[in-house]
């Protein structure tokens, strides 16, 4: 294997997705394709090939950074080494696919790696070379192969044809890829390409103005040429490239990439949402600064730049200031205005009165403030007149951006003298373009609707609706409560639908026939913004949208396509009506005209006026308004050309050139999607069996003789065609049957091959799906007792008897039966019968029941059901019988044990005849398969032995195997030799095998396939299935070159193509079988050991130190200093946690001090915590038998450890306290820390009298062993303990004697009554646990205020600012929801959005 193939296996990660096509290099006779992705190319003088790596191959490779190639002159042989490719991902070696010496390189790719990705098949070639004569005969044999159809025996290349992009559609125009969210930049330039007043002078641009050298391309194209050349304006280039495009590629979208990164863009700014309106601006400003200097310097300006004057007028002077000011783009006001009128006319026809606060500083009254009337007027108008519509506005109370989608009208027609100076005589306009956006004004779709000025595109006026759809609507809509609002949710309903089937239609019309359901989901969430299901609406799924419209969708499973129009004479009468409409409309048409188009992304479809007025409001509302002027003289052009619109010539070529590439693509393709192969039989390889099948029996010739084998036909062709062509090679007369393959590898034929007068293509003939020919020379013919055609197909059934005598009669009668389907079981039971009993008589058959058997059943009344009489009169198709299914016979005076039993005795069960046919993998030039008849006893070695004899391979038996062909899901699995022929599990009645070179398997031999990011290819290991999993671990190392003692790897069983890679195999003391693993398993290594099956790996700190964020606040949570310990441990999931502390007194080497008891064991001195956030927080209690798997805990999971001074056994009620004593003299926080063991048993309540005891003991044991206290009696102490809650830094004191607890008081006022209660202080609002606080004071009847320190304050009040500080965030986000709820968006926080530029060189010198 080579080292590309396996980049491309480990880019794959799974064997099973990657899939061979074989073809016949006449139908591409431009390329050859070997199975490892390199690809050869026959020159013109058929002496020299070209040689370069698929676009499958460069897409596994990634980004190509470096190129090594051979030198010329160098020869080569085949599969040598002739390049090595170097990517971001992985080094790959090319293998010479043909016999030859180097000739030429490409020296391009020494300095541009990176054109082997972008044009793999053209300007990314690697080699040219010599072909010596033995290959130049052979390739030139292939592709000049003459016959009846192309022979794929010789076959060895490889080919997967890429879809090219579809054609444009009906209306002619082509539009613009989304490249994810740039449909403001896709209606934006849609707009400008159909504006002739910009469109005709950029294409005035000669390639001297733009600073094109010579031999400029797409590829190669840089910012400068040369150290002194002048720079290129790329903006400007790619601008006319892309308009040139759209004009006159043959492509339904084009791309906008190259025109992007022009701008600087990176890819991740072509996904966020932007305005076109400032993409307008920005765009206009990019275009002006990349034309300074050239002859259409001023373009920007000549074409949508106007101007204004505004007047300022003093009441005092009665002096008029003028001002002027310029404009690309009027904004105009949507809020409270009906129209664009009213917008006009508030800017330029209605004064303003600057009085008050707004006075005017006049000039003239020495800079006094004085009352003034101020207005404004047009004083130039642009050719192209821009008008914004300003949607988005910010409301200054809420702090939001609202979309207004008020009713805006704006007429076709316009004059603007009312709002003009008197000086300007050019003011009646009309609409030209107008965009939409659909969404919020946060997020949504821009699409546009321009009107075809040049009429450069094939409009046909949209059918109208019929007056039975009229009248259907009229009644609809009479019979609703609330008719307005319920018209206009159908009428949107309506024109949701009719759009969704339009781009459905359109996007099928790009498809050769079926495509699959999901595939056409896909495109169409390609060629939409919004996915279906945020849209679906009553529509439902998409499969059932598709099924919901019939008459247009002929849906079968899983796949679809456009119902076929067949044109009768019959027609109704909204048919006429529309015809009629049509014929009327065609008449008064003329070329004047309006020809309006919807450009949505790459979809256009012909619109008219009615269409574009419905988004005077609504959500779906008009943007932005193009006008031009009418009337408008065409300009003409500097020099006169012959390319259409002006295109400069070295683009028309370009374009050109790429439609003739895009031609051959869609002719390749169209051929590779109509072929399909036929093997042809000779009919002397058959004998009849049973009178409807045809048993192979051609011991003595297994190899297909001239003429006959594997061919390749296109399904398109005709059948009389085809079987002219059959009689011109086979001779006049013969006879050409249709048959179908059967499981056993037998053939049933269907049908005769027949002239007709009704001549069909091959994919509506039998032959389409069967693909099987046998040829009855003239004169001989099949005979007519061969029962022909689907019904007659058999079914091959195994037959157990259990009469009393079968023990003596079965072993003599054929176990095996190939019956008819349509055959009842009343029929076959007679047949059966007669065959035992030689005799039949219906009171005989009346006795005689059947059933069908399931022999892998233990119990014997359920391995057999029993067909009733009523069953016997249904055919055995309705019987859902199949292959292989075994059926029983007896009487109703036999009584049968047990059927597996009855069944042994029948040494004849399940031996048939099976036709298998072997390809030759071995030698690539000699790939002749071998058809072979045998019995399902024969043993996979002798099929091998066999196939090796008639190929001629001068190979040892045990180092090939076989495998099953054609078959992606096992076809990586290799048979065993011991294995019969019937054992093999052959997919869709395909009885292919194909002849490999690899060492042969035997019993308990297992193939593994090891992927590993280590090495580039698939290791294969031959390995016994009684292996340890370590072992196999030890092996992979070894061949991989690894550290022995590397175990940061794991090994995972690649499940299948479609799904997450499997469980990880971790079972290392067992077998290879135990850990699931079966022959032809597909492993992966992935970073990151794993624990043993059923243990866990656990981490574990050891405590040093506790680090209190105040010293005077021990009171609080404390930072623990630990360190962790370089091994992890490893343990059973069975294992309690008393086991872990064992392990790490091991660890650690810690002994019982001598003055402990001799039981008292190391573990008992190991505290243990559980682990949150890398800081202990609750403590594992001992002895509780609660296992590491009961207590859920993960591999890899943390826990620490605190060496104690003493031995410690909390039960499982038990509570640790941690008690802080006695504050210093200046109150600032608490002197004195010790721990409180508070044992509690099952049932004992943890009352206060029994804390207050454990405390007290403890207390008097503190003083007196480090306060060094004297005669301290604990009946002498009075305390208070208080609770401490550090996550609100409170103190709650504990005193179950109050009526209620939770509400104390602060003032020492409060008395509480003397009455004990049985509160459990572990439950509210006590609620104590391990490590909880408790405080200690001397003293009754303390408060909070005698355990409060300054720390606590100080945390408290920061507290109250979270809170404020949470609660005005609350409610402000609460205030912006109810807002954006109101205005109809959703609440969703927003993301500011990211600032859109355009980087532009300095061209001004």
């Amino acid at each position: 294997m080579s080292t590309l193939s396996r980049a491309l296996l480990r880019h794959a990660t799974k064997l099973s997705s990657i899939r061979q096509f074989h073809i016949t290099p006449r139908v591409f006779q431009e390329r050859y394709y070997t199975k490892k992705h390199e690809w050869v190319q026959i020159l013109d003088n058929k002496k020299e090939v070209r040689i370069g790596i698929s676009d499958f191959a460069q897409n596994a490779l990634g980004d190509v950074v470096y190129c090594e190639l051979p030198a010329i002159g160098a020869k080569f042989k085949r599969e040598e080494t002739f390049a090595t490719l170097e990517s971001v991902k992985a080094v790959a070696d090319c293998f010479m696919p043909v016999d030859g010496e180097i000739s030429s390189v490409n020296e391009q790719l020494k300095t541009q790696a990176d054109l082997i990705n972008k044009s793999p098949y053209d300007n990314g070639w690697l080699v040219q070379a010599k072909m010596n004569k033995t290959t130049q005969e052979h390739l030139l044999d292939e592709g000049d192969s003459g016959g009846v159809g192309e022979s794929s025996q010789q076959v060895t290349t490889m080919k997967y044809a890429e879809k090219p992009p579809p054609p444009r559609n009906e209306t002619n125009l082509s539009g613009l890829k989304n490249q994810g969210a740039t449909c403001y930049l896709n209606v934006l330039i849609q707009t400008l390409l159909y504006t002739p007043e910009f469109r005709e002078p950029l294409f005035r641009l000669t390639p001297g103005d733009l600073n094109l050298p010579a031999n400029y391309n797409d590829q190669n194209a840089s910012t400068t040429n040369g150290n002194n050349n002048p720079k290129i304006r790329k903006i400007i280039v790619e601008l006319q490239r892309l308009f040139a495009e759209m004009l006159l590629l043959n492509q339904q979208s084009c791309s906008s990439i190259p025109l992007t990164n022009s701008f600087g863009w990176q890819s991740n700014e072509a996904i966020d949402h932007q305005d076109v309106h400032e993409l307008n601006r920005l765009l206009f400003d990019a275009i002006h600064k990349s034309l300074q200097g050239t002859k259409q310097a001023n373009l920007i300006r000549l074409c949508y730049e106007g101007s204004t004057i505004n007047y300022t007028q003093c009441k005092q002077c009665q002096n008029t200031f003028k001002r002027s000011e310029d404009y690309q783009d009027l904004p105009l006001v949507v809020q409270d205005s009906p129209g664009l009128q009213t917008s006009l006319a508030n800017i330029f026809t209605i004064s303003e009165q600057l009085i008050g606060d707004n006075q005017y500083r006049c000039s003239t009254c020495a800079n006094n403030l004085c009352d003034a009337e101020k207005w404004a007027k047009i004083s130039k108008l642009p050719p192209i007149l821009t008008l914004p519509l300003q949607r988005f506005v910010y409301d200054i109370k809420t702090g939001n951006r609202e979309k207004k989608t008020t009713r805006y009208e704006f007429p076709f027609e316009i004059d603007l003298q009312e709002y003009c100076e008197e000086s300007v005589a050019k003011t009646n306009y009309e609409l030209f373009a107008v965009v939409i956006h659909r969404g919020t004004c946060y997020s949504g779709h821009y699409y546009g609707y321009i009107k075809d000025i040049d009429q450069i595109g094939t409009w046909i006026r949209p059918p109208p609706k019929s007056p039975s759809m009229k009248a259907s609507q009229k009644a609809k809509s009479s019979n609703t409560a609330n008719t307005s609002s319920n018209s206009n949710e159908s009428h949107e309903s309506s024109e949701e639908t009719m759009r969704k089937l339009d781009l459905v239609k359109t996007l099928l019309l790009s498809c050769d026939d079926w495509i699959t359901t999901e595939d056409l989901l896909k495109s169409y969430r390609e060629n939409t913004t919004t996915s279906w299901s945020r849209t679906r609406g009553a529509h439902g799924t998409f499969n059932k949208f598709l099924r919901s419209h019939p008459e247009v969708f002929e849906v079968d499973n899983n796949r679809v396509r456009l119902v076929e129009q067949n044109y009768s004479m019959e027609v109704d009468n909204n048919d006429i009506y529309e015809m009629e409409y049509e014929s009327s409309q065609n008449e008064a048409l003329d070329e004047n005209a309006e020809h309006w188009f919807c450009f949505d992304d790459s979809i256009v479809t012909c619109v008219t006026r009615e269409n574009i007025k419905k988004h005077y409001e609504q959500n779906e509302c008009a943007y932005m308004l193009f006008y031009r002027q009418k009337n408008r003289s065409k300009s003409k052009d500097d020099s006169a050309t012959s390319t259409p619109f002006s295109i400069p010539q070295w683009l028309f070529d370009e374009v050109v050139e790429k439609n003739r590439l895009l031609e051959e693509a869609r002719e390749n393709y169209d051929k590779y999607q109509n072929q399909f192969s036929v093997t042809i039989y000779p009919s002397d390889w058959f004998e009849i069996v049973d009178d409807c099948r045809l048993n192979l029996n051609n011991k003595n010739q297994v190899l297909f003789p001239d003429g006959y084998g594997e061919h390749v036909f296109d399904k398109r062709m005709k059948v009389n065609e085809f079987l002219s062509k059959f009689e011109s090679k086979y001779g006049d007369g013969s006879h050409f049957y249709v048959a179908k393959k059967l499981r056993s590898g037998q053939l049933h034929v269907i049908s005769e091959l027949t002239y007709s007068t009704n001549d069909k293509t091959l994919d509506r003939n039998d032959l389409s799906t069967y693909r099987n020919v046998i040829i009855y020379k003239y004169p001989s013919s099949l005979p007519d007792t061969v029962l022909q055609g689907e019904e007659f197909e058999p079914v091959m059934l195994n037959i157990v008897y259990g009469f009393p005598d079968a023990r003596i009669r079965a072993p003599n009668l054929q176990s095996t039966r190939y019956v008819a389907k349509n055959t009842t079981l009343a029929e076959l039971k007679e047949r059966l019968t007669y065959d035992y009993y030689r005799n039949a008589n219906p009171q005989q058959l009346r006795q005689i029941r059947m059933g069908k058997l399931n022999l892998e059943e233990k119990n014997n009344r359920k391995s057999r059901r029993e067909y009733k009489s009523e069953d016997e009169k249904q055919t055995l198709a309705q019987l859902h019988l199949q292959d292989g299914d075994t059926l029983g016979i007896d009487d109703k005076n036999s009584f049968v044990s047990n059927w597996r039993d009855v069944s042994s005795n029948n040494t004849n069960l399940g031996k048939t005849q099976l036709s298998l046919t072997v390809k030759n993998s071995i030698d690539p030039n000699y790939t002749k398969p071998m058809t072979y008849s045998c019995e399902s006893t024969t043993l996979i070695a002798d099929v091998k032995l066999m196939a090796i004899e008639a190929f001629g391979v001068s190979l040892e038996p045990n180092m090939c195997r076989l495998f099953i062909d054609n078959h992606p899901d096992v076809a990586h699995i290799p048979l065993y030799d011991h294995d019969n022929v019937g054992e093999i599990n052959f997919k869709d009645n395909n009885t292919q095998l194909c002849l490999k070179f690899g060492p042969a398997l035997h019993e308990n031999d297992l193939l593994l396939y090891i992927l590993s990011d280590r090495e580039p290819s698939s290791l294969e290991l031959v390995v016994d299935q009684n292996m340890t999993l370590t072992d196999l671990w030890l092996l992979i190392k070894q061949e991989l070159k690894m550290d022995l003692d590397d175990n940061e790897y794991h090994l995972r069983e690649v499940v299948s193509s479609f799904e997450d890679d499997g469980t990880p195999l971790n079972d290392f003391h067992q077998t290879l079988t135990n850990n699931g693993l079966s022959n032809g398993a597909q492993l992966t290594m992935r970073p990151g050991s794993v624990p043993t099956k059923n243990h866990v790996r656990l981490k574990v700190f050891q405590i040093f130190d506790k680090i209190y964020k105040q010293p005077e606040a021990i009171h609080t949570v404390p930072l623990y200093e630990m360190v962790p310990f370089d091994n992890v441990f490893e343990l059973p999931v069975i294992s309690p946690f008393n086991v872990l502390r064992e392990r790490i007194a091991q660890t650690i080497e810690f002994k019982v001090p001598p003055n402990y008891a001799r039981d008292t064991k190391p573990s008992e001195f190991i505290r243990l915590y559980e682990m949150e956030d890398d800081q202990p927080v609750s403590i594992i209690h001992e002895p509780v038998l609660t296992t590491l798997k009961q207590a859920k805990v993960q591999d890899l999971g943390c826990f620490a450890f605190e060496l104690l001074s003493h031995p410690e056994s909390l039960g499982k009620k038990d509570l640790l306290l941690n008690i802080v004593y006695d504050k210093n003299e200046y109150g600032s926080g608490f002197q004195h820390q010790f721990e409180v063991h508070w044992p509690l048993k099952e049932n004992i309540v943890a009352k206060y009298e029994y804390l207050e005891q454990h405390v007290l003991t403890r207390l008097t044991s503190f003083m007196t062993d480090h306060l060094h206290f004297k005669n301290v009696s604990k009946r002498a102490f009075k305390i208070t303990l208080a609770r401490y809650f550090p996550d609100r830094a409170q103190w709650l004191i504990i005193d179950p004697r109050s009526a209620t607890s939770s509400s104390q008081s602060t003032s020492k006022k409060n008395k509480t009554s003397s009455t004990p209660t049985k509160s459990n202080l572990k439950l509210e609002p006590y609620k104590l646990d391990d490590l909880t606080v408790i405080g200690v004071l001397e003293g009754e009847q303390l408060t909070v205020e005698d355990f409060d320190t300054p720390y606590d304050q100080k945390m408290r009040r920061q507290l109250e600012r979270e809170t404020e500080q949470k609660r005005l965030t609350r409610e402000k986000t609460r205030t912006e929801n109810d807002q954006n709820k109101t205005n109809g968006s959703s609440g969703r926080r927003r993301s500011p959005q990211n600032t859109m530029r355009i980087d532009v060189d300095d061209f001004d010198a």
